[in-house]
């Protein structure tokens, strides 16, 4: 009996043990994609940026080429594609990649020949 018990306790052990590296890589596997710390300051209400990861596989919507991260002088950010000048908005750290946005906020000058 006393054999029964010991090997009920090594399995919950190990059993426990499994569970906590399963949670530890789902962790890492879900912040992988988290939004980049906000850089101005540590209130509540800081802005968020994209997290270099994430930019790294956005694409324009339309062309499927990749995008760029720019800040205007008004500080808002946008992801922007310079084969067409195309700008995608991007509110709190969310992209906003809709072909109609894209096309509302056109702007010819960023467009690289």
């Amino acid at each position: 009996m006393k054999g029964l018990v010991r090997f009920l306790g090594i399995a919950a052990l190990v059993g426990l043990g499994i569970i906590i590296v399963r949670a530890l890589r789902q962790s890492r596997e879900d912040t992988t994609f988290e939004l980049a710390p906000a850089t101005t300051g540590s209130s509540p209400n800081a802005r968020r940026s994209i997290s270099p990861e994430l930019l790294s596989i956005l694409a324009d919507p339309g062309d499927k080429g990749p995008v760029e991260l720019i800040t205007d002088g008004e500080g808002k950010e946008w992801l922007v594609n310079r084969r067409n000048g195309f700008r995608y908005p991007v509110e709190d750290g969310i992209p906003i990649m809709l072909l109609e946005e894209g096309e509302k906020h056109k702007d010819e000058s960023l467009i690289q020949k």
